[in-house]
């Protein structure tokens, strides 16, 4: 009786480590932005709205730029402008010839030294202004790419590709220095499943592998993948923190939802 007692004992105790375990967690977006302008202005475009998918690098509003564009479009037509550089190169080549003439009367004791002296002045001047010139005309080049700079930091682009979650501006509202923030946007393929489990059953994980898992109320099921596995035990719990990655390409899944997931029977013992 006592050996019949002992072997059920640790049939049960074996079941019990082999068994699978249902762990509850929350779906959330993989990555949630707040963006906002580095300075106040007015806003003078907003090119979404709440519930936009948008892509990584698209414009989705601006504050009023027209100043700067005014001397953007300044600046380019003096920086593209060849007039003063030409006729400085013009100018050159006229106190080049004017000097070579001059050098040859001088060999010939026609030209006397001031002559020299001058005609060399002459030129030198007239090669500096060619310098000058293409100093000051990449000087133009620079300030134009220094405007178009500030212009795009006045420009809101998506660091990302998701979907506008929340708009708290409107075009021709002012957005003050207290607060910059114009829209939400949150990355929801993949989403994330936050789980907190026994530091024994977390270990038996590995990262990327599989998991079932179902949404608590609708029963939407998928499959996540274990993405990060804390190595730190919560002392508070004694679980550990465990973060999987849910694919969602059509939007089937919501975040802010209650998933179950399933860590499948035997995964203990095959550890």
């Amino acid at each position: 009786m006592k050996m019949y007692a002992s072997w059920l004992w640790m049939t049960l105790l074996c079941l019990g480590s082999l068994a699978g375990a249902e762990v509850t967690g929350v779906t959330e977006p993989v990555r949630q932005v707040d963006l906002s302008f580095s300075e106040p202005g007015i806003l003078r475009a907003l090119e979404v709205e709440e519930g936009d998918a948008v892509t990584a690098g698209q414009v989705l509003g601006s504050l009023d730029n027209r100043i700067f564009e005014a001397q953007l479009k300044i600046a380019r037509i003096r920086s593209e402008s060849s007039a003063q550089l030409e006729a400085a190169q013009a100018e050159l080549e006229m106190r080049s010839r004017r000097l070579a003439q001059i050098e040859e009367l001088a060999t010939r004791r026609s030209a006397n030294e001031d002559e020299l002296a001058k005609a060399r002045s002459d030129h030198a001047t007239a090669d500096a202004a060619v310098r000058l010139a293409r100093e000051e005309r990449e000087a133009l080049r620079l300030e134009a790419a220094l405007i178009e700079a500030q212009i795009e930091q006045r420009t809101l682009r998506s660091p990302i590709s998701g979907v506008v979650t929340r708009v708290y501006r409107d075009a021709g509202e002012n957005v003050s220095q207290a607060d910059l923030v114009v829209l939400t946007l949150a990355c929801l393929d993949p989403l994330e499943i936050v789980i907190h489990v026994d530091t024994a059953l977390a270990q038996t994980l590995q990262p990327e592998q599989v998991l079932p898992v179902r949404e608590r109320e609708g029963g939407l099921a998928g499959q996540a993948s274990v993405a990060f596995i804390s190595p730190v035990t919560e002392a508070s719990s004694g679980t550990t923190r465990v973060r999987l990655r849910l694919p969602n390409p059509q939007g089937a899944h919501r975040s802010g939802l209650k998933y179950t997931v399933e860590i499948p029977a035997g995964l203990a013992a095959a550890r």
